[in-house]
């Protein structure tokens, strides 16, 4: 079935063609549009709970008992943390930017940034005298009252380690005033990021 046309020509009254082309759309038939159905739930529906496609896991007696295990062993033995402590901005003390000549070499060697991080590695064969846990709130003191100028530090205890971070600038009397003040045994490193151990005192 081809699809109808009416013709026009410019002599033809516009009146005329108008009439014409109602009278020929008389014939076709008139759809009815469906009624809207929408895509989410009626009213009726919208109180019912909302349920997850999958099924929740199922934790067997074993797996629940292996779960009590573990919380009562962190109960009964001391859980190994990490901490952080960071220095307030402030006044520090004067005279720390005299370098050693063997610390000199070393920054000149590496061609180091005056506030290039470091980090001093305190581990567990420099507390044989002492006990780390005495050195960590002596240095979080020290770090807070801003004796140790751009200092920040953490202890991992599990490692039996005190990391202390601070500018290259200050390092080598950082580094000083941690074997002298804590009575640090053994030797402790410095350590530069992709160049490893550099310096240790």
């Amino acid at each position: 079935m081809t699809d109808p046309s009416l013709g026009y020509e410019s002599s033809t009254d516009l009146k005329v063609l108008v009439d014409k082309t109602e009278k020929a759309l008389e014939d076709f038939p008139c759809r009815v549009l469906p009624i809207f159905t929408p895509w989410f739930p009626p009213e009726s529906d919208k109180l019912l709970p909302i349920r997850p496609l999958k099924s929740p896991p199922i934790i067997s007696l074993e797996d629940l008992e292996n779960i009590q295990t573990h919380l009562q062993s962190a109960d009964e033995r001391e859980v190994k943390r990490s901490w952080s402590v960071f220095s307030q901005r402030g006044l520090y003390i004067h005279n720390t930017l005299t370098f050693s000549k063997q610390f000199h070499k070393v920054v000149w060697k590496h061609g180091l940034h005056m506030r290039q991080r470091a980090k001093w590695v305190i581990d567990k064969l420099n507390f044989v005298t002492g006990d780390i846990e005495h050195t960590w709130r002596g240095l979080n003191r020290a770090i807070r009252n801003s004796m140790l100028p751009t200092c920040n530090a953490n202890i991992q205890r599990d490692l039996t380690q005190i990391c202390v971070f601070c500018d290259v600038l200050y390092c080598e009397y950082v580094g000083n005033y941690l074997k002298e003040e804590f009575q640090v045994t053994g030797q402790i490193t410095l350590f530069v990021h992709r160049l490893g151990d550099i310096f240790t005192l």
